[in-house]
């Protein structure tokens, strides 16, 4: 009789998913989850310095090792949701995630941090591809908002939470991390009762060949977008890279909590630039986004040359603005034109775009700084900005009738 309860208990529980909506909404703190634990441990880089003594040319190297797994693990398996499920790619991110956190959790030398680094950028590819693709799945209109606001709000939390531990706790090195790890395993368990929103097909080994999968109706969409969309994401590189630095020189004093209260005015800007444009037209987003990129960065760097905080801070709060619509704008002019078995292949593809865009940049950037001096690599640096962001505005003047 034991036997038979328990067997008609696993059945009910196997059998149990969760409504769509329901999956909706966890996916969506799911996927912030990844986010905000891809923003976390930059606060930390500084006591890492301290605790192992490595140079910032290492720490460069740290950060390169992250954005290399991300771009390569999107180039090889960022379809692979569109041919076995969504939900076991889930699982792989979500269990490679873990173990990230289980290496910046125990790590006792830069090497783990290397690790550590590395597995977190193949779990937050996965994690991108397939979240974005399964939001669409379950709503065009919802998917396209949600995968526009979640780096906003999910690496403004991210770097929001390590700022707080950083403050308050007397061991932030572990904290963050064992609150990061109960986070992930109880979303792998919730994720055990979400749908499974694609339909398997053959070519699974086959799409594991490293490419970039740009569905033919969705080329001209992405070729419009993609001024806009490296700009914004040149950004979201400049302020992780040179910012820190700017605001030492300005404020004269070093403050993790600074750092972190500039990328979250970045963040959530754009959150809120998001949300008040969400029912705009496609083309006004765009539009929008870069007038306030060109603005907004030119702000910038008229503080960074008169030396006031004040400038950067407002500088941040208008780009943020377009760092938060131009996304928006970009997802919602090419994401609906794809196919649903072609979605998770052509978020791989955008979110390779987006990556090399925020990390190629920053990385050379922080080579330059010790060449050429901090000032002018920043002025080149939103320069480059400012042009890719007024070549998105001509863009979007003659492609109006191609942009929905």
């Amino acid at each position: 009789m034991l036997i038979m309860r328990n067997s008609n208990f696993n059945r009910q529980v196997t059998s149990y998913k969760l409504s769509h909506n329901a999956a909706l909404y966890t996916h969506t703190f799911t996927l912030m989850a990844f986010l905000a634990a891809s923003s976390a441990p930059t606060p930390l880089y500084r006591l890492y310095q301290q605790h192992f003594h490595f140079s910032p040319v290492l720490l460069t190297l740290i950060f390169a090792t992250y954005a290399f797994a991300l771009l390569l693990t999107l180039l090889v398996a960022g379809s692979l949701s569109d041919y076995i499920g969504r939900k076991p790619v889930i699982f792989v991110a979500l269990m490679l995630e873990i173990l990230s956190m289980a290496f910046f959790l125990f790590a006792s030398n830069i090497e783990m941090l290397f690790i550590a680094r590395g597995l977190q950028g193949i779990a937050t590819a996965l994690a991108a591809s397939t979240f974005g693709a399964a939001l669409l799945d379950l709503s065009k209109t919802q998917g396209s908002l949600i995968n526009s606001i979640s780096p906003m709000l999910g690496m403004a939390a991210g770097m929001l939470m390590t700022c707080i531990v950083l403050e308050f706790s007397t061991v932030p090195l572990t904290l963050i991390f064992e609150i990061l790890i109960f986070l992930f395993v109880s979303t792998s368990f919730i994720a055990i009762f979400s749908p499974e929103t694609a339909t398997k097909r053959v070519g699974a080994l086959a799409s594991l060949k490293p490419q970039l999968t740009v569905p033919v109706q969705t080329r001209k969409a992405l070729l419009i977008v993609s001024p806009i969309n490296i700009s914004l994401w040149m950004v979201s590189g400049f302020f992780l890279s040179l910012m820190p630095s700017l605001l030492a020189q300005a404020f004269h004093v070093q403050s993790a909590w600074l750092n972190g209260m500039m990328f979250i005015t970045l963040s959530v800007s754009g959150a809120v630039g998001i949300l008040t444009l969400r029912n705009a037209y496609t083309f006004k987003i765009l539009v929008t986004a870069a007038i306030t990129i060109v603005s907004g960065s030119s702000v910038i760097l008229l503080g960074i040359h008169l030396v006031q905080p004040i400038l950067l801070f407002i500088g941040a709060v208008v780009t943020g603005i377009g760092f938060g619509t131009g996304f928006m704008g970009a997802i919602r002019a090419v994401m609906p034109l794809a196919l649903p078995e072609q979605r998770a292949g052509l978020m791989a593809a955008f979110f390779v775009e987006s990556y090399l865009a925020f990390s190629i940049p920053a990385i050379i950037a922080g080579y330059f700084v010790n060449k050429v001096g901090l000032i002018f690599t920043a002025d080149v640096y939103i320069c480059m900005i400012i042009l890719l962001a007024s070549l998105a505005f001509v863009f979007a003047f003659k492609n109006k009738q191609n942009i929905h």
